[in-house]
């Protein structure tokens, strides 16, 4: 038995020297933190809240500061941007920011950046909506990606066009001063409108052929299209950028342990998907804006987050953000809309487009929806049960937490 002193602090739980040599030797209980644990109750001890909200959501929230890595994005950004409206190949009306780094929703130093051209005429040809639907659209897409990717070659710039992405179909990919940019090129439906918000005409005149318009029908049975995804791309951006910002520090933080913790052994999980979950989560449990003084509003909707992807793949649960009648559709109008996603593993709709299903399985790009549905729930079990130790420690959120700090 040791003859050092016992600490004070053992002195003030009581314990006796037996005890202490036991708890020396578990380094979760020498550390202040191991004697945290979770407590949702009202009068209950807030430490661990504390510590989540002072400590851990802040560690999301770098990359949003105006350092070196957000200059040099918004850099490359006016680059690109210049390239594109200089192109001969095509006439751009706007140019869009999205992605993560347009909705803010980024995780530091794992972020490309997404710019959508909204393309006007292509060689001098004026491209109707029709122009970039069915095969001979897809054609005329990949045309144009070729073409203007050679282009941008030509002019020195590292450009690569590619197929398929993660939730979206044609991109070109290209390097800009080191910084990753997804160029994806969309019909421009606001033409000749004088409109300042022309990405609301955008999101009326697309989305008309699925909802309809004035509460009327659209379409009696509306398809999935890669083209008018694209094009929606202001309105998604919209939607999450006007969403609380407590909200959104908590769906930066679950991509966060997507991204450092499990990409590796369950890639091609898109970004946007578990934005939009997240969104969902906050939807349902009423913490869309949350009131300043609940204090456990970040946690109960991460452990939310946690629980809806649980269900979505276990319980076939289908995720619907309902972003409101200017921007986004009811329920029921995503019910509507079934046929075109009934038959998916998992189910997180667009909150602007419900024809489109961000899980669905792209070609090469299979999801292990059931791995990713059971490190939720032992990542929940985690939250709920053990210390903020050993979710600091010994979770799957640790590998995150270590890379943001």
């Amino acid at each position: 038995m040791s003859n050092e002193p016992v600490p004070e602090w053992v002195s003030n739980f009581m314990l006796s020297r037996e005890d202490f040599e036991y708890i020396q030797s578990q380094p979760e209980l020498m550390d202040p933190l191991g004697w945290l644990h979770l407590d949702l109750t009202p009068k209950g001890d807030k430490g661990w809240v504390r510590h989540f909200n002072g400590q851990l959501r802040p560690l999301t929230a770098q990359g949003l500061s105006a350092g070196a890595e957000e200059q040099g994005h918004k850099k490359a950004i006016g680059k690109v941007h210049m390239l594109l409206t200089n192109c001969p190949l095509i006439k751009v009306d706007r140019l869009h920011n999205g992605g993560s780094f347009g909705r803010r929703t980024m995780v530091r130093g794992l972020f490309d950046v997404d710019v959508t051209a909204f393309v006007t005429t292509y060689k001098g040809r004026v491209l109707g909506y029709h122009d970039w639907t069915g095969e001979e659209g897809e054609a005329l897409q990949v045309d144009m990606m070729r073409e203007l990717a050679a282009w941008l070659q030509n002019q020195g710039w590292k450009a690569l066009d590619v197929e398929y992405g993660t939730h979206y179909k044609n991109c070109i990919n290209m390097t800009v001063d080191g910084v990753e940019v997804d160029i994806k090129l969309a019909p421009n439906m606001a033409r000749g409108s004088q409109a300042s918000d022309r990405g609301k005409v955008q999101r009326k005149i697309l989305m008309k052929q699925v909802l309809g318009s004035g509460g009327g029908a659209g379409e009696e049975r509306p398809q999935a299209e890669p083209a008018r995804e694209a094009g929606l791309s202001e309105a998604l951006t919209a939607v999450v950028k006007d969403t609380s910002d407590r909200v959104k520090s908590v769906a930066r933080l679950v991509k966060c342990w997507y991204k450092y913790s499990l990409k590796d052994k369950i890639p091609h999980v898109p970004s946007v998907l578990l934005e939009v979950l997240t969104l969902a989560a906050a939807q349902r449990e009423g913490l869309w804006y949350p009131v300043k003084n609940n204090r456990t509003a970040e946690v109960e909707l991460f452990l939310a987050a946690l629980t809806l992807l649980d269900a979505a793949v276990t319980s076939k649960e289908v995720v619907v953000l309902e972003a409101g009648p200017v921007w986004g559709y009811s329920r029921a109008q995503a019910e509507s809309c079934r046929h075109t996603w009934q038959d998916d593993t998992v189910v997180v709709l667009h909150p602007i487009d419900p024809t489109c299903n961000l899980a669905r399985a792209q070609p090469d790009r299979e999801v292990d929806w059931p791995m990713m549905a059971w490190e939720a729930r032992e990542l929940r079990q985690v939250v709920r049960k053990d210390s903020m130790w050993t979710l600091l420690n010994e979770s799957s959120l640790a590998p995150a937490i270590r890379a943001l700090r």
